[in-house]
């Protein structure tokens, strides 16, 4: 679980549109740091796997609620 870094004020102030962005840059994160996992030359097994994983992070946003917390899928091992 992921606690969005939420600004120091009321949490009920914090809009939807608000805790869309903190999700997402979050999730873009998750997305920038496993590049590696896709390049053509790296001899991982699981590179599908990773793919996958890839993917239901950018698919993520269309089934989430926005809170203060977001859980991620798991990534590969």
């Amino acid at each position: 679980m992921i606690y969005l870094r939420l600004d120091p004020f009321d949490p009920e102030t914090i809009t939807d549109a608000v805790l869309m962005a903190r999700m997402r840059q979050e999730r873009n994160i998750l997305l920038q740091a496993s590049d590696w996992t896709q390049a053509a030359d790296n001899p991982i097994s699981n590179k599908a796997a990773w793919a996958t994983w890839r993917q239901q992070l950018r698919d993520f946003p269309a089934g989430w609620t926005p809170a203060e917390t977001v859980t991620f899928p798991p990534e590969p091992s």
